[in-house]
């Protein structure tokens, strides 16, 4: 019997070891050679053998004006971005449900989560331009006057948050939307018999049968403004300077388009997975804090 049973897990072990191999590594591999690399001066536009330097590089992340830029657009985005997702996502949910037309209204809010982050890009890109631009077109309809989307800082960065916006509050109304055809209907019903109408109906009985759901929500989009990286590289590649740098932008501007410095590029792939990993702990620790304080 115990050797029939050593024999089902070597089989089992055995069967599962291709798949070990592919993620040892496309992995683990890389990512301990990244945390290697980043204690190292290593450029690969120069000929020279990896230099070690212990933690410079972290200590030049803190030097950087370029790098401090993009720490500072990528927090504007997270407190500006997430939270208009976030009650856009919630509003349009709660607008369009058990209304007229609801299948078609449901497909068409979808669409801009659907096109590829290239083709949106090229999309707007379009719609930013100065001189032949629908959006100043219709703004000198209007009376007013052109606006250098793209070439000043206020603008661009407000293009961009418009985007990530456009882009991501469907899937928010899509989860938002997903959760409130789950809510029992007795539950709702219950509430009407218990004289809750409208907007009191929403606050005590919807909305907190929904908080779990808006909380993961929160986690992703948070996790995903962080490593905004497409939309900043087809429609303003960083400018006006370095006004739209993303933080991930920035990685692989050093890393790959421009500086091709392998070991500070490292150092500061290393501080974005620890400022994640630091943000969406925080972020379930005070989850499990106000579940706490509700029982």
């Amino acid at each position: 019997m115990k050797a029939r049973t050593s024999r089902k897990k070597i089989t089992g072990f055995l069967m599962i070891l291709p798949l070990l191999i592919v993620f040892i590594g496309l992995t683990l591999y890389p990512f301990g050679y990244m945390i290697f690399m980043s204690f190292f001066r290593y450029s690969l536009a120069s000929w020279e053998k990896p230099e070690f330097v212990g933690i410079d590089n972290y200590r030049e992340v803190f030097r950087d004006r370029t790098a401090r830029s993009s720490v500072d657009f990528t927090l504007l985005l997270l407190v500006t971005a997430v939270p208009l997702e976030i009650l856009l996502g919630i509003g349009i949910a709660f607008l369009f449900r058990d209304s007229l037309g609801e299948k078609v209204f449901r497909s068409v809010l979808l669409i801009p989560m659907m096109v590829p982050a290239v083709v949106a890009g090229i999309a707007w890109k379009m719609l930013y331009n100065f001189e032949f631009g629908p959006i100043n077109y219709f703004l000198t309809l209007l009376g007013g006057e052109k606006i250098s989307w793209l070439g000043t800082q206020f603008f661009s960065r407000l293009g961009v948050i418009l985007i990530d916006v456009w882009q991501w509050t469907p899937f928010v109304f899509l989860v938002i939307y997903a959760g409130l055809q789950s809510i029992p209907r007795d539950v709702v019903e219950a509430s009407l018999v218990d004289g809750a109408r409208g907007f009191t109906a929403l606050r005590y009985v919807e909305l907190p049968l929904l908080r779990p759901l808006i909380w993961v929500v929160l986690i992703i989009r948070v996790i995903d403004a962080l490593k905004l990286f497409d939309i900043v590289y087809m429609v303003t590649f960083g400018g006006p300077g370095s006004a739209t740098h993303s933080y991930s932008f920035y990685i692989y501007k050093v890393g790959v388009s421009f500086g091709w410095d392998i070991g500070y590029a490292s150092a500061l792939s290393i501080l974005l997975l620890i400022a994640i990993t630091i943000l969406t702990n925080l972020l379930f620790r005070f989850l499990r804090f106000r579940e706490t304080l509700e029982l």
